[in-house]
């Protein structure tokens, strides 16, 4: 098969639905040999901010000399962004030859195993990781936790950033629910670290880090950090800090990811590392100097072009919709003249709390449509809109962010936001216009 094909057969994979469980997996990676054996991971779950810690964390473990792997999901443009090993994605041709190797493992020894696109992909990935002889391994979560398919590792260390409402469908309809659900990463004897906030979600994990003997590290109590200075150099944002926590401190970390929930995330992420070096991963303080201010992560506010400002983000509940606010009314007050607000939902988030969280900031807001069947209709967003804003309805995505730069001034800023399919679609069509992308 293409690499178009392959995936193609991937995202046919999905006509199994999503199965919370680890049987499936368990019996792929057998019949790949044990890919997920012999390897460290750092095993990453929260409902936000999850994909930031693992890629902070993967970028100091490349710097401290790990040959590092990081499994992260969904892609924006292309499945290889799903996996890499020391910053360099799979390649296609990498891609074919590992679904070819397991689909044919299947046909001739499990033909009666259907397995989901997570399961399928996960395995994968293990495969990759084994092949590329990756020693340590950043493993995102794709939902949940206890049944999800990259459960079947035991690592050097958890995280669970936070816990919010989301998936219910699959996870519960509590808060309590899903904290059970992320709570089924922590292993035996294996330490937790958590910038979680709920005073009922840090009693339920401390309660199963007791009964399971793994020590938990709770933000603001056993690790924290101090705010430096902040602002914008030569077109980018970045944000000082000092970590306090095992291992010590490290002062002046520096990132260049924008928003305050980024400095919580990174002092998460320099916790978890030091709890690793302390086991049998060393991470020096330097590591973890330049390993993060090294770091970059596409569709978080992220700042493609400066003339007009453009901005991708990829908030995609109440909760990062929040942020997002929060940074609009922070970092970047002040940098624009008139926002254009592009932005496309899903049916199972809270559209019409995410349009009021975002909107009091717009001048014209375009509502829009992710090629995605779980999209809400444009005329569906804008019923929940109401009234007191320029409205624009293009679909797809690309005519959407066509017309917004059309229309924006060089001083205006246009934010593509309301999830990372939208702002997939949208990287995808930049990536064909160079004039709009900052080097």
């Amino acid at each position: 098969m293409s690499f178009a094909e392959t995936v193609q057969y991937l995202y046919d994979l999905q006509k199994f639905g999503t199965k919370l469980g680890l049987e499936n997996t368990r019996a792929l990676t057998e019949l790949l040999g044990g890919p997920d054996k012999g390897r460290k991971f750092l095993h990453v779950t929260g409902t936000n901010g999850k994909g930031s810690v693992s890629a902070l964390s993967a970028s100091a473990l490349i710097k401290a000399g790990h040959r590092t792997g990081l499994y992260t999901s969904p892609h924006l443009v292309s499945f290889t962004e799903r996996m890499k090993v020391d910053g360099a994605e799979v390649t296609e041709d990498e891609i074919v030859a590992l679904a070819e190797r397991l689909k044919a493992l299947l046909a001739e020894n499990a033909p009666e195993l259907k397995p989901t696109f997570f399961e399928f992909t996960t395995a994968m990935a293990f495969d990759w990781f084994a092949k590329e002889d990756a020693d340590v391994v950043v493993l995102e979560v794709g939902m949940g936790g206890r049944l999800d398919s990259t459960n079947v590792v035991t690592p050097e260390c958890s995280v669970i950033t936070n816990v919010e409402l989301e998936h219910r469908e699959y996870l519960g309809d509590t808060i309590e629910e899903i904290a059970r659900e992320k709570a089924g990463i922590i292993k035996p004897g294996v330490p937790l670290v958590t910038s979680e906030k709920k005073p009922g979600v840090i009693k339920y994990l401390e309660d199963v880090c007791r009964d399971l003997n793994s020590p938990m590290y709770l933000l603001g109590r056993d690790f924290g950090f101090t705010r430096r200075e902040s602002g914008w150099r030569d077109g980018r944002y970045f944000q000082k800090l000092d970590y306090k926590g095992p291992g010590g401190g490290i002062d002046g970390l520096e990132i260049q990811l924008i928003g305050d929930h980024q400095l919580e995330n990174a002092a998460t992420a320099a916790c978890a590392l030091s709890v690793m070096s302390e086991r049998s991963t060393a991470v020096g303080a330097d590591a973890i100097r330049t390993g993060f201010a090294a770091t970059r992560w596409e569709g978080r506010l992220e700042v493609v072009s400066e003339r007009p400002m453009l901005v991708l983000d990829g908030a995609h509940n109440t909760a990062s919709a929040e942020r997002l606010a929060e940074a609009l009314a922070g970092p970047f007050a002040g940098r624009y003249k008139r926002l254009i607000l592009v932005v496309g939902v899903l049916a199972d988030k809270d559209f019409k709390k995410m349009l009021g969280l975002l909107t009091p900031f717009a001048d014209t807001v375009v509502l829009t449509k992710a090629d995605y069947e779980r999209a809400v209709p444009e005329s569906e967003l804008r019923d929940a809109l109401g009234g007191g804003w320029e409205v624009i309805m293009k679909t797809p995505v690309s005519d959407a962010l066509a017309w917004a730069l059309a229309n924006a001034g060089p001083e205006d800023m246009v934010l593509v936001t309301g999830s990372l399919y939208v702002v997939g679609e949208a990287k995808a069509w930049l990536e064909e216009r160079e004039q709009f992308l900052k080097a």
